[in-house]
């Protein structure tokens, strides 16, 4: 089973905004961002609504698992996870 974990850019400190990193991926062609700390690069995604969501996997290995969650928590993102 796989799962996805969901932000809005909006909910992501300017502090990370202005330091991330974004590029288009070659094979996928989605855009995909790199915040300072994070262990994982997500892929963004314009809404039909104009708001844009960070799309990142949610991983199976709970090391790599509680990594992210710290990391958002600790930046106080706010989140969904959807299996």
């Amino acid at each position: 089973m796989s799962a996805y974990a969901y932000i809005q850019y909006s909910d992501v400190p300017e502090a990370l905004t202005k330091s991330s990193s974004q590029h288009l991926d070659s094979a996928t062609k989605h855009k995909v961002i790199a915040f300072d700390g994070c262990p994982l690069c997500g892929h963004l995604d314009v809404l039909a609504d104009g708001r844009i969501q960070i799309e990142f996997p949610f991983p199976r290995s709970a090391e790599l698992r509680t990594a992210l969650v710290d990391w958002l928590m600790h930046w106080g993102i706010h989140f969904t996870v959807v299996m």
